[in-house]
């Protein structure tokens, strides 16, 4: 029952987030032949936006937004792949990465671990849409202080060819556990991301 409570939280929260940024997705719409969520383009929405609020008892929210200046045809394989992506938002880890149980980047669900100083992260990718660029993982065993944590990445094409990820992500921590390490480690992962495509 915890985990079903768990996880509507989190379905609530991304649909927060995307309820929150999707009036100006609405206006920002270019609309084509095939139209889809993948044919977006924000052109208005392209500020950085960082907000990590309590929702609850030891339970944050956090919504994050960044221009990436690259095209969404090279960013999406990037984020759809979480051996790459780990290597773009924590390279110092990246190393470590490991797909598990015949995991890989092109089955869904996939188990895969990676090692932060002696802790060892296990995750899962649980939900892929190719034709919406989007992704959901989630913390498998806890660590780090984390009971509970999902990331669900999306992206949309911008103007100029660039593209904005928006990455929600919702935490469960022990009691006591301090939230501003993980603010922290957010706020570094997005100044890496669009500096890996600088690169």
């Amino acid at each position: 029952m915890r985990a079903i409570t768990s996880l509507s939280v989190v379905l609530a929260g991304c649909l927060t987030a995307l309820l929150w940024t999707g009036s100006a997705a609405a206006k920002d719409h270019a609309p084509g032949a095939g139209d889809g969520a993948a044919r977006k383009i924000k052109c208005n929405d392209t500020e950085s936006v960082f907000v990590l609020t309590p929702i609850g008892e030891n339970q944050y929210l956090s919504y994050q937004r960044v221009l990436i200046d690259a095209p969404i045809s090279e960013v999406w394989p990037v984020l759809r792949d979480i051996e790459r992506f780990v290597e773009a938002v924590l390279p110092a880890v990246a190393p470590t990465f490991m797909w598990l149980d015949g995991g890989g980047p092109e089955t869904i669900p996939s188990l895969y671990q990676f090692t932060a100083g002696t802790d060892t992260l296990l995750e899962e990718i649980i939900y892929r849409s190719e034709e919406e660029h989007q992704i959901l993982v989630r913390l498998v065993e806890p660590v780090l202080g984390m009971q509970e944590y999902y990331a669900f990445g999306d992206l949309n094409r911008a103007c100029g060819q660039k593209t904005v990820l928006e990455y929600t992500r919702y935490l469960e921590l022990d009691p006591g556990t301090d939230v501003e390490f993980f603010r922290a480690l957010f706020t570094q992962e997005f100044i890496d991301i669009p500096a890996y495509f600088d690169d």
